[in-house]
């Protein structure tokens, strides 16, 4: 199978780069084949656009291509193992690469990873879906969980993660629904864990700039303000007008 595994981490389990079909169209350009779900995420150019927290996902195992970027300095990016029972649980590891069309890095669901010097970056996802039962089950539309930049290693969270793979007649529907339901209104969220219980931080993108629609796209990662944070982490309300506001999900 040509989309076979090019170099696997064995710092971090389940790490990899995997070749992907990359059909060239001239000595400069390609196609890149995608998959049952694909997403791009778009750093905008001459902006600071540096992700403030790290990413863990439950239900999702990222597989990112990264397409272009500006400037030649490399891409630098940090991963920590939280998943339970990991035989490489709580390791870090350090990973740099340039843009590369032709691979794609495989990000194990339960795997924190935080992408550094991505100014300009343009990242194809072909992310695989999973699912679980019950206690184990995540929501697709909010299966992120952040976890602040500067947090020592040792107090990385420990997670379970979803077991079985989505099958492949689910994501359609998967991505319908998400669809149906999107809120223009609303920048993407972040999310903390607080003792088990998920603090989310939104904020109203129009509240107070009707131009919403031709702002960069990197302001909904916008660096979250300390005071707010601090106060989310300590589970109280921030209820200042404008403000981004924190509540509780079960």
């Amino acid at each position: 199978m040509y989309e076979s595994v090019l170099h696997e981490y064995s710092e971090i389990g389940g790490l990899k780069w995997i070749r992907n079909i990359n059909i060239p169209t001239g000595p400069n350009s390609s196609i890149l084949l995608g998959g049952l779900a694909t997403t791009a995420e778009i750093r905008a150019p001459g902006y600071y656009t540096e992700y403030s927290v790290w990413g863990i996902h439950l239900a999702t195992d990222d597989n990112l291509t990264f397409v272009s970027k500006e400037g030649n300095d490399p891409i630098i990016i940090s991963f920590v193992d939280c998943r339970a029972g990991s035989p490489t649980h709580h390791r870090y590891l350090e990973v740099v690469t340039t843009p590369d069309p032709r691979r794609r890095l495989v990000v194990p669901r339960g795997v924190a990873h935080l992408p550094m010097n991505v100014r300009g970056l343009i990242t194809i996802n072909t992310p695989q879906l999973y699912w679980d039962y019950k206690s184990r089950f995540v929501s697709l539309e909010i299966d992120v969980i952040n976890v602040e930049r500067e947090r020592p290693l040792d107090k990385f969270p420990t997670y379970d993660v979803c077991r079985f793979r989505l099958p492949q007649f689910f994501y359609p529907p998967a991505i319908a629904n998400f669809k149906a339901r999107y809120n223009p209104l609303y920048q993407a969220p972040f999310v903390f864990d607080r003792s088990g219980r998920l603090a989310v931080l939104r904020k109203l993108a129009q509240a107070d700039n009707p131009d919403f629609e031709d702002l960069p796209f990197e302001l909904s990662h916008a660096t979250i303000p300390s005071s707010i944070l601090e106060r989310v982490m300590a589970n109280e309300p921030t209820s200042s007008p404008g403000e981004q506001q924190a509540y509780n999900h079960s």
